[in-house]
């Protein structure tokens, strides 16, 4: 890209700017889920209720209407934008209210998107209706859709029936998830820095990150605020990009994100022992050590047996004159084969193996690990290997 970051550390990156400008320097299918909370453009001089306070609707320049016209026009440029850059079973969810979903659904319709779901937000703990002269408004429309008809999307199906949602009073365990969502507005911690007018929960980001997405995705937001998408994304270990117009609020997600960084750090070091990810650095960067390496104790075996998958895995293995000489008492194979081949072919005798593998021989599955996990066992490489560490009987 061409524009330079405005923020960036690891894989969470924040963009100052036009969002259709820095759009177009976005890949073309790159992008796994989007989320966009985009202006509702109803900033008119008019007056609404927040913390029991009468208080102006105006948010910004960035949220006055042009006119039903141009303001339809605004919502189908910029989903039309993030098409082309959602990888064809890519989605995107979209938030508003009455003033702006349904020309957003409606501009879905006309760029081809496949409509998956329309979902209710309930906010038990709205404001109240100030007029009295309306029913008072305690929700939001998100609307799912999917860039291709004919493509699979990822639905994270299992863990949203059997997982744990204790923010929603209608969600039954164990029952499917419905399409009505009781969550409350953003609590007082999530504006310990500020605040920003259109907030979302992280309780609602979070159900969304992990119900449309898995482990190492890319997560986009066009209209990033705060970027609680991107704390969500950041926190489940997936790639983050957001962009923003407003340096105010760019500076606001810095604040956020860096305390989240923080205080994820500070409860791997309360959860990873140093006996273990002594160990896993020394074996990443055996070259940088002159003591030889030891093999892993029971402990550590232990410890790292909450990093092995379920099933029975098939991996490859390199073998040059080099890595054949391994006396730790462990092997690094990978799931990629394209890997073990550029390994082999660092000596014209190498080879490659193939094997499968059960859980109970695996010591470590690196791709099972968090980015902040990665870097704290010393898995820190800029090239990601795909590396399962195997026990040799």
């Amino acid at each position: 890209m061409k524009t330079k970051p405005y923020y960036k550390y690891s894989d969470f990156s924040l963009f100052h700017g036009n969002s259709l400008e820095i759009l177009a320097e976005i890949p073309e299918d790159s992008v796994d889920m989007i989320f966009a909370d985009p202006p509702y453009l109803l900033s008119n001089g008019g007056f609404t209720c927040h913390a029991g306070q009468m208080v102006s609707v105006n948010k910004g320049q960035w949220d006055v209407s042009n006119g039903l016209k141009k303001d339809f026009e605004f919502h189908l440029a910029w989903i039309e934008a993030c098409k082309r850059v959602l990888k064809p079973g890519g989605t995107i969810w979209i938030s508003g209210t009455y003033h702006s979903i349904y020309q957003c659904g409606f501009a879905l319709q006309v760029a081809k998107f496949h409509i998956l779901n329309d979902i209710a937000w309930l906010k038990p703990n709205a404001s109240p209706n100030l007029s009295c002269r309306f029913f008072t408004a305690s929700h939001e429309t998100l609307v799912w859709a999917r860039k291709d008809k004919k493509a699979k999307h990822i639905f994270n199906y299992d863990l949203m029936k059997n997982g744990t949602w204790p923010e929603d009073a209608l969600k039954k365990p164990g029952l499917q998830m419905r399409s009505v969502w009781s969550i409350g507005t953003p609590k007082m911690i999530e504006k310990k820095f500020g605040k920003h007018p259109t907030q979302k929960p992280s309780d609602l980001l979070k159900r969304i990150v992990l119900a449309s997405t898995k482990k190492g995705d890319v997560v986009f937001d066009p209209f990033t605020g705060s970027s609680t998408t991107g704390l969500s994304a950041y926190l489940y270990g997936r790639n983050f990009i957001g962009i923003d117009s407003e340096k105010q609020y760019l500076d606001l997600s810095i604040k956020r994100f860096e305390e989240l960084d923080k205080n994820m750090k500070n409860k791997l070091l309360n959860v990873i022992p140093s006996y273990v990810s002594g160990w896993t650095d020394k074996y990443f960067h055996q070259s940088a050590f002159d003591i030889q390496l030891k093999s892993p104790n029971k402990n550590i075996v232990n410890f790292l047996s909450k990093f092995r998958p379920k099933n029975t895995i098939t991996l490859y293995r390199g073998i040059h004159s080099f890595n054949d000489k391994n006396y730790t008492g462990v092997e690094s194979w990978t799931y990629d084969k394209k890997i073990a081949e550029r390994y082999a072919k660092s000596e014209k005798s190498g080879k490659i193996k193939e094997k499968r593998f059960f859980p109970s021989g695996i010591l470590l599955d690196t791709t099972l690990l968090s980015d902040i996990e990665k870097k704290y066992l010393g898995y820190d490489y800029e090239i990601d290997d795909k590396e399962v560490l195997i026990l040799k009987k």
